[in-house]
């Protein structure tokens, strides 16, 4: 419920943990999605090239509306995987490398527990404004 100034959820390492199968099956969808709309994307610029005609419509505008449609369609699904993540309490900071931010507190400090996918368990986190760069890993008292 991190909207409107409600409170942030946040999680402990098990918490987290727990997420994962739910997640590992979301971002990958996310990946094929992501790459999909970027075909689509390539397409409408292909097609974009072949010209125009003199009345000023895509000489394959047929095509364009069908790569269009599909481009629109897959980030709107793409849009609401994301969102049921957002409603779960964490969220993805990069789709491509399959990355989520879990907000927490270690030691009394408001930090992000970070899981890559393809990593068996939640087990690094960073600062707030430290980012994927800048993660350790999490203190076993934590």
């Amino acid at each position: 419920m991190g909207v409107h100034g409600m409170a942030v959820r946040r999680f402990t390492r098990d918490e987290a943990n727990a997420l994962l199968p739910t997640l590992r099956g979301m971002l990958e969808q996310l990946r094929a999605m992501q790459a999909q709309a970027r075909g689509k994307y390539d397409e409408m610029r292909s097609i974009r090239e072949v010209g125009y005609r003199k009345d000023g419509n895509l000489i394959m505008l047929t095509d364009y509306q069908l790569a269009k449609r599909e481009f629109d369609r897959v980030v709107a699904e793409a849009n609401q995987i994301l969102e049921r993540i957002n409603d779960l309490g964490c969220r993805v900071t990069d789709v491509e490398v399959g990355l989520v931010d879990f907000p927490a507190t270690i030691d009394g400090q408001d930090v992000y527990l970070c899981w890559k996918l393809g990593e068996p368990a939640v087990g690094y986190y960073h600062g707030l404004r430290e980012g994927y760069a800048g993660r350790k890993p999490i203190p076993p008292e934590a």
